[in-house]
């Protein structure tokens, strides 16, 4: 089993991560032991960027966790939520303002996911603006229901299950033929459980273009690592071209998870420790090109999440460049 790979959580987290080795293992003799409570910081050290391969893996050893009768804090709670608002998020109703130009029978759905709706909004509503810019025909839902990624990344299988289905009799009756996520995780869910529906699933990176006006300014990207490690290898380079053909100027910066997603879920310490090692590295790049280069600097990311991590973590950090969601800096 190649262990050549870099994780994050390895590096924060050494003590309580577990090898690729020791996942498979686990995993082939997992009905002659029981995981303990203590066994939490370690089964849930993981925030499933991809880099290992084994992420799915992963996921199995914390629903083994919770058949052994282990607890997580919150997790009842997240349950009846989910079960009765359809969201993780219990006071807040999607913040994303109407949007003009949408058409409600539309057989394509630009679905948001629950934490673009309440903790990145403009986010979402620049990526719908520009697809309207682009002539997109699409819909919106007044409100949607959670893709149930959050709840599976807990274990919880059963809640994850009636996410899904509540979802897929939704679809159903609206007679979608395409859905447009905004998030990495709603996109891979969407993918791998939903394909019985014959819904074509896209990402809204796939509708990029060129920009009309000529662009200026460095850029940074931070990429979403469900999607460079899993779904869209090349996805890089083929932004890149996007955005130098636009006039910009992307910079070199190696790849490391900002710790989003499914770390600040659970393991919060974990997710905190990767978010604080990978602004370090956006303002030692940030500092450099202001030494260089007098023109604008721009931090951007195709994930909402990972625009969260950059916004709070960054502030805090002090990294000079601007940051601003892909589609605005195409708009």
């Amino acid at each position: 089993m190649n262990e050549d790979y870099s994780c994050p959580c390895r590096d924060v987290d050494p003590d309580n991560f577990i090898t690729n080795e020791e996942v498979i293992e686990l995993l082939k003799t997992k009905d002659s032991y029981k995981f303990k409570q203590k066994d939490y910081f370690r089964v849930y050290n993981c925030v499933h960027c991809g880099a290992c391969g084994t992420h799915y893996e992963r996921f199995l050893l914390k629903q083994k966790f919770l058949e052994d009768g282990n607890k997580i804090e919150g997790l009842s709670e997240q349950i009846e939520t989910l079960k009765k608002f359809g969201t993780p998020f219990k006071h807040n109703k999607s913040r994303i303002k109407p949007l003009k130009g949408t058409n409600k029978n539309s057989k394509t759905l630009l679905y948001f996911g629950c934490f673009t709706t309440v903790k990145t909004p403009k986010y979402g509503e620049n990526t719908a603006k520009y697809l309207l810019s682009k002539n997109i025909d699409f819909c919106i839902l007044d409100q949607e229901i959670c893709c149930g990624y959050p709840i599976l990344c807990t274990g919880e299988v059963n809640t994850y299950n009636l996410m899904v289905d509540r979802n897929k009799e939704l679809f159903k009756e609206k007679g979608f033929e395409k859905i447009i996520t905004v998030c990495p995780s709603c996109y891979m869910v969407f993918k791998k459980h939903y394909s019985d529906l014959g819904i074509k699933i896209e990402y809204f990176t796939e509708y990029l273009t060129l920009s009309e006006e000529k662009k200026s300014g460095d850029i940074i990207f931070q990429h979403a690592c469900p999607l460079k490690y899993i779904e869209f290898p090349g996805i890089e380079e083929k932004l890149k071209k996007i955005y130098e053909d636009s006039g910009y100027k992307v910079v070199n910066a190696p790849h490391y998870c900002c710790g989003g997603g499914v770390g600040h879920q659970l393991r919060v310490d974990v997710a905190e420790m990767i978010a604080r090692k990978r602004m370090e590295d956006f303002k030692e790049i940030g500092d450099q090109i202001s030494k260089i280069r007098e023109n604008s600097s721009f931090i951007t990311t195709y994930c909402p999440d990972a625009f969260w991590i950059l916004k709070f973590y960054g502030k805090k950090q002090k990294i000079k460049c601007q940051l601003k969601d892909p589609c605005d800096l195409l708009m």
